[in-house]
């Protein structure tokens, strides 16, 4: 299986909404948001998360070479001022029948490489499931360092999971003026 890596935009919306439905209902535990309250949220609603990467504020996509969307991650910097040097990932999600194939990998390493580009953008942060280690290890893997655990952070159906959270620190953007 061969596949694309590149910045969702508006278009992407439906094949988005898709894969975030399966995935908040394939690992509900993973996410804060639950399936049946998201279900019935329209597509277009997503749409202002697709932001320019140079902004801080992007998602990029895996898409099968059929055009199918395999996997996705965000990156949302924060917005205020003396915070601003500090991003989020968010809502990593890579498709069960698609999963095992490096595909959430290289969305990492993409979406790292193109954090690395915003200028002023000087950390990541992110949250995930604990007891999820194949997925902690993969953080790890690219330079995450745990900072803190949450317990009990998502509850579904009276089972509580703990929150990783974790952060790694980029390098200087280097700003080249003319």
């Amino acid at each position: 299986m061969t596949w694309l890596i590149r910045p969702l935009t508006a278009a992407d919306v439906l094949p988005y909404k898709s894969l975030r439905d399966e995935a908040l209902d394939c690992a509900p535990e993973a996410f804060g948001a639950d399936h049946a309250a998201s279900v019935n949220r329209p597509a277009s609603a997503y749409a202002p998360r697709f932001g320019a990467p140079a902004s801080g504020h992007f998602f990029l996509g895996a898409f099968h070479s059929a055009g199918q969307l395999l996997g996705c991650i965000g990156c949302e910097r924060e917005l205020l001022p003396q915070q601003q040097h500090s991003a989020r990932l968010v809502s990593m999600m890579v498709a069960p029948a698609a999963q095992r194939r490096g595909i959430g990998q290289q969305l990492l390493a993409a979406c790292i490489d193109q954090a690395t580009q915003v200028v002023g953008l000087e950390q990541l942060t992110l949250s995930v499931t604990a007891s999820n280690h194949h997925v902690v290890r993969l953080y790890e893997s690219a330079g995450f360092r745990a900072w803190g655990l949450l317990p009990r952070a998502i509850v579904v159906q009276g089972a509580g999971y703990d929150q990783l959270h974790m952060v790694r620190l980029l390098p200087p953007s280097v700003l080249t003026l003319p």
